[in-house]
Order: structure tokens, then C-alpha cells, then sequence
């Protein structure tokens, strides 16, 4: 059974590793230096994590990683959480939800869900691997 939520306390180190796992790093540590706010949102399947979005904000609403676990891809689960995403971003008062991304990344999942590209960055992600920036307006 699919269940979306917000990160428990409990959950800090799984979610680590899935983002080490799926995306080599961890956004989640890396904003944790940040001066910023943020909710990590999860998606459990039968009480387990299979993937998640680190998510950040001041003056504008990021989503700073979204990973799912290799099995889970494809079932919709990426889609449940960005949905979640939204949802967080609306209850914080934010009409936009930004994002970075490699451009050899997800980019049509993102363009899926209602995301369009506002920038591209060269090297963004180190020599030769460039990225997107994008944004989605929420209502």
C-alpha cells in the first residue's frame, strides 16, 4: 500500500541512503548547512521507504532532490510525490515550485507535470554537464 507523507525523525538515515543510492549525493544532508527551511516528503510502500524529495524554501519553494528507489520506477510513485510537493507548496503560500536539473536528467517527467525550463546553465553539474532550471506555477 502506497502511503505519501512527510519525513518522521525516525526515518533521517533511510532517507540518506535512498539519496546516496538513487542520486550519488544527498541533498538532504547538503541543505541541512544551508540557512534555509525545509520538509523532506516520503513515500512509503508497505511501511517502507521507496522514495522521497528533499524540499527547501525562503523566498522561493525548491524541490531540491527527488529520488525513487529503482523497483518503484515507473508505479507512479515519483508522480505521487511531486504531487505532494505542490500540495506543501500551496499550504506554505508559494505560487511556484522551482527545480534544478542535469539536462540529460528527467527532464520530460518534470515537463509532465507541468514544469517548463526557464534557464540553462553550462557545466551546471561539472565540466560538460549542463542544467536546467525549472519552475512550475501552482494556483
Amino acid at each position: 500500500m502506497l502511503e505519501i507523507g512527510i519525513m518522521k525523525s525516525e526515518e533521517v538515515e533511510e532517507v540518506i541512503h535512498l539519496e546516496y543510492d538513487v542520486l550519488g549525493i544527498s541533498p538532504f544532508v547538503a541543505t541541512s548547512v544551508l540557512p534555509v527551511k525545509r520538509k523532506v516528503v516520503v513515500a512509503r510502500v508497505d511501511g517502507k521507504i521507496a522514495g522521497c524529495a528533499t524540499l527547501c524554501w525562503n523566498d522561493r519553494f525548491e524541490i531540491a532532490s527527488l529520488a525513487v528507489k529503482d523497483e518503484y520506477r515507473g508505479s507512479g510513485i515519483g508522480a505521487a510525490i511531486i504531487e505532494k510537493c505542490f500540495e506543501v507548496a500551496k499550504e506554505l503560500g508559494f505560487d511556484s515550485v522551482w527545480l534544478e536539473t542535469p539536462e540529460n536528467g528527467p527532464v520530460e517527467f518534470y515537463l509532465s507535470h507541468g514544469f517548463c525550463v526557464k534557464s540553462h546553465v553550462r557545466n551546471m553539474y561539472g565540466d560538460g554537464v549542463s542544467g536546467l532550471k525549472m519552475v512550475k506555477h501552482i494556483s
